[in-house]
């Protein structure tokens, strides 16, 4: 009888058998795998000793330049899976420092570089341990592992900071992001500057960061700017740069940059407006404002703001201040290409990478040290400025 059923099967007893077939198939692969590369590393080594030694296994010359010493078992990670038991050879006289790994090391290149890998690629320290468990069990992987594989950024991170910077930038963005760091007492706000570029050929990079001690004041700026200028942005090709309304920014930039024009972000000053305003005014009073920075050209931006200036001014004269003591400033944008209008009329751009950066440190709610702040971030932008590398503003490309 259970012949019989065995000839009239089902699809999904065929998936069912096929699955089966498939872990079975796959679960003795990797077995024999990892077999084979026990032995081509314990083959390895042992032809290592015998080159150094001058002789094989109990061979008696009289050039004979050591002797064995016996072997002890280590484990070691690998990128075909967790290798136990691997025999290492000892000599009598000196150490060796084989080729397949480093004394002490418990992980093979192969593995630091995967893991490094997802790093830079976006993922946190627990979705890297999340994803690889399924592959190498939870005993082989975890987040301080991770941890400890990501602090071998620290030179990159040290590389980044002092590179050369071609001076082929034609718009830049300023602004500053807060993140918490333990300090030797307690954990309190620390602030990142950022330099967010637009080249001639519409590629977009975040050019560097700098973690400032006195936040956002104009000496902090003021040196986060020279440093940039001593790597190599002169600013010859400069045609705007966008700031917030920061005040030691907006004179740190005018000190470094002085005949560079400087673009207000309309976001920010919006936001200012409605402080000035009572809750209910504040939705009518900002989409009037719209007018101003959605004009077809500069003349018809400016009569836009009188118009709205005669409305707003008997209701609120702090409103209408606020924004015509930097009229002029908020107006530049008007002097560029019309396709880039939206982009350089706020810091909506560098904004947009604060919210990633946020979102990859959402998880963290203290980091232990600058280091590893400075880890993240490197992370974030090495990953953004790759994927904006192959795609260039269209806005710049088609005007060229």
């Amino acid at each position: 009888m259970n012949s019989i059923q065995e000839l009239y099967f089902t699809n999904k007893d065929v998936n069912q058998r096929w699955s089966g077939v498939k872990d079975d198939f796959w679960g003795d692969i990797k077995k024999e795998t990892l077999i084979a590369v026990k032995r081509l590393i314990e083959t390895t080594m042992d032809i290592e000793v015998q080159d150094l030694i001058g002789g094989g296994r109990w061979e008696h010359l009289p050039k004979r330049k050591n002797y064995r010493n016996g072997s002890y078992y280590r484990n070691l990670w690998t990128s075909f899976g967790y290798l136990t038991g691997l025999k290492i050879p000892r000599i009598r006289v000196g150490e060796i420092n084989f080729k397949a790994f480093k004394k002490y090391q418990q992980r093979t290149n192969e593995v630091n570089k995967l893991v490094l890998g997802m790093f830079l690629a976006g993922a946190s320290t627990r979705r890297v341990k999340e994803v690889l468990e399924p592959l190498y069990g939870k005993q082989m992987i975890s987040a301080q592992t991770v941890s400890n594989i990501s602090k071998t950024l620290n030179k990159e991170v040290e590389k980044y900071h002092k590179k050369r910077i071609k001076d082929e930038y034609v718009y830049l963005f300023f602004d500053g992001v807060y993140l918490k760091a333990k300090s030797p007492i307690h954990s309190r706000s620390r602030c990142m500057l950022v330099a967010y570029g637009i080249k001639k050929d519409g590629v977009r990079e975040l050019i560097n960061f700098k973690v400032a001690r006195k936040g956002e004041s104009q000496v902090a700026w003021e040196c986060f700017l020279t440093s940039l200028r001593n790597a190599g942005l002169k600013g010859d090709g400069l045609k705007m740069i966008a700031i917030d309304g920061n005040k030691g920014l907006c004179n740190a930039v005018d000190i470094i940059w002085p005949e560079v024009p400087i673009q207000r972000c309309w976001a920010h000053k919006l936001r200012n407006v409605s402080k000035c305003l009572p809750w209910k005014l504040r939705g009518a009073c900002t989409r009037q404002a719209g007018d101003i920075y959605s004009a077809d050209n500069k003349t018809k931006a400016i009569k836009a703001f009188k118009k709205w200036s005669k409305i707003w001014k008997p209701i609120s004269p702090k409103a209408v201040e606020c924004i015509e003591g930097n009229l002029e400033e908020l107006l530049n944008f008007y002097d560029c290409p019309k396709k880039m209008w939206i982009k350089l009329r706020t810091t909506n751009l560098i904004e947009r990478m604060f919210r990633e950066v946020r979102r990859r440190t959402r998880p963290i709610s203290c980091f232990t040290n600058t280091e590893s702040m400075e880890r993240i971030i490197f992370a974030v932008f090495n990953r953004q400025n790759n994927i904006w590398r192959e795609n260039p503003l269209k806005e710049i490309t088609q005007n060229s």
